[in-house]
């Protein structure tokens, strides 16, 4: 069963509120009807709560709320409603003696802070924040009980807007703006990762950007799993998290490691571009079943102007399994750095570094090339190679079918030769080829779907398969021909026999050998992580 969470970030699209509740003032009137359950706003028009069907009531003013002119733990003053969503309220607090110090003080519903397993998700969430300690990751300085047992969390105020904010009014990013964002994200992350944390719920909303700063801000890590210890939250087959940025694992209820990050991260980065979601106007429950199922329309097919060596950094992330992604967010990272123009975020050095290409593989930089131009020159190869990845796919696919039939054919007619020991008669002449090529149309046609529905909507695995198919068709061509050629040797030139070149054993035995080496080239060609 997935469970849809409301956005609960510390955060604030403009100076004094917080992203993902809905802010004071205009939001707060609009929404004027308060669920006594669970503690939601909702409009004015709302009859009823849609999470649980309670009639709602009159929401009270910023006003009215009794918290407002409380003092918590004898340290923070709160001073005035900021923002609200289904898991609780915050508010802006003043240090009782550090008059200028202000803080987000996000805090339960009265209803939920009854759920002991809602009270320890929210407990995780400090828990989680606080062991972090990076520019990216907000702040979370105190966790207590509000004197009516309500659990909170004291966090820092950010000025700013959500990413989903962000992305609702202008749509879509320019690379130039999107590539810095997603590389914040990768670094916030990467460290957490590093603190054997794993977020599990990254979305446009949990990413906050810093007004005027230029700065990114990771929010809520209310669902994320700590790797020491158990996991008594999520257990396998329970399902957590946004469906729109969740990774296929994570969507059948499996556990989850880093990676599952990595997809998300990718998945923020095909909404930031695209100004669409992977799976876009679908429910709740088919935008799991897509993220298990489907392959989201290519990134360039939406947005013309994304380069298909950045298409191919996005879909790598997103990768349905695993182990076909990015390993970590420091690789995500380094892939992007050359999409990078403002190219100020890494350090120049004129030394030879490390470079994770595109598809996940790690090249060298020349000496004295810093290490995004490297990383550029490595996505233009990547790029070339990408474009004509799905040509080169059809020809070696349609190149290796007739190549398979002619040399099936042949090996099938000298088998036949060989038992009977003498010639084909006219009507088998007819019938083997016209056999080959049945017993074959059906594996072609499960190949042919197969590149349609797995392989050409992603453009990496058509890079890696096209490779594979190419190698596979030329080592087993040239070994035929490499094995024909010493036959002729053998038996014209050593046995001078030009009879003996006509013998079925010898083409069995070329079929053979051009089998054993396609098989071997498939095999040691098969991707490694």
């Amino acid at each position: 069963m997935s469970e849809l969470r409301p956005p609960s970030p510390v955060a604030s699209p403009r100076p004094g509120s917080l992203s993902g509740e809905s802010p004071s003032g205009p939001a707060t009137l609009m929404n004027s009807r308060q669920c006594p359950s669970c503690g939601g706003r909702y409009p004015a028009d709302f009859k009823v709560c849609p999470r649980d069907a309670t009639p709602l009531e009159d929401a009270p003013s910023d006003g009215e709320d009794p918290m407002v002119g409380q003092l918590l733990s004898g340290t923070y003053e709160i001073l005035r409603v900021i923002g609200e969503g289904g898991m609780g309220r915050v508010y802006e607090a003043r240090h009782s003696r550090l008059a200028n110090k202000r803080f987000a003080v996000k805090m339960l519903h009265q209803e939920l802070a009854r759920q002991s397993e809602v009270v320890t998700r929210f407990q995780r969430e400090a828990e989680a924040a606080s062991g972090l300690s990076h520019p990216n990751v907000v702040g979370v300085f105190d966790v207590n009980t509000a004197p009516d047992g309500r659990p909170y969390i004291v966090a820092e105020l950010l000025e700013g807007e959500q990413l989903g904010d962000h992305l609702d009014r202008r749509q879509k990013l320019p690379i130039s703006e999107a590539i810095p964002i997603v590389r914040q994200v990768c670094r916030a992350l990467s460290v957490a990762h590093q603190n054997g944390i794993v977020h599990r719920d990254v979305k446009p909303e949990n990413v906050f950007l810093l007004g005027g700063q230029g700065g990114v801000k990771v929010l809520d890590f209310g669902i994320s799993k700590i790797s020491e210890g158990a996991d008594q939250l999520t257990k396998t087959g329970m399902v957590m998290g946004t469906p729109d940025y969740m990774a296929p694992e994570q969507a059948r209820g499996d556990r989850v490691d880093a990676r599952a990050d990595v997809y998300a991260v990718g998945a923020i980065l095909y909404r930031a571009l695209t100004g669409r979601k992977p799976f876009e106007g679908l429910d709740p429950m088919a935008t799991l079943t897509a993220a298990l199922v489907q392959e989201p329309p290519r990134p360039s097919s939406i947005e013309t102007s994304i380069p298909i060596a950045l298409e191919m950094v996005i879909q790598h992330a997103m990768a349905k399994e695993p182990r076909e992604r990015f390993q970590s967010m420091d690789e995500l990272d380094q892939a992007l750095v050359g999409f990078d123009l403002g190219g100020g975020i890494l350090p120049v050095d004129t030394a030879s570094r490390s470079v994770i290409d595109v598809s996940g593989r790690t090249v060298m930089s020349q000496p004295g090339l810093t290490a995004v131009s490297a990383a550029s020159a490595a996505h233009e190869r990547s790029g070339e190679q990408a474009r004509l990845a799905r040509p080169a796919l059809a020809f070696f696919t349609v190149l290796g079918f007739l190549w398979l039939s002619a040399s099936l054919t042949v090996a099938v007619g000298s088998f036949i030769r060989q038992l009977r020991g003498a010639d084909l008669a006219a009507s088998e002449s007819v019938l083997v080829p016209i056999g080959v090529l049945a017993g074959a149309i059906t594996p072609a046609i499960l190949w042919v779907r197969h590149l349609a529905r797995d392989v050409w909507p992603r453009t990496p695995r058509a890079v890696e398969l096209g490779s594979r198919v190419r190698r596979t068709v030329l080592y087993s061509a040239s070994a035929y021909g490499i094995g024909a050629l010493f036959v002729q040797l053998f038996e014209g030139i050593f046995n001078r026999n030009a009879a003996g070149l006509a013998r079925p054993s010898w083409s069995l035995l070329a079929f053979l050998c051009a089998l054993t080496v396609a098989v071997a080239s498939w095999m040691v060609t098969r991707p490694r992580r």
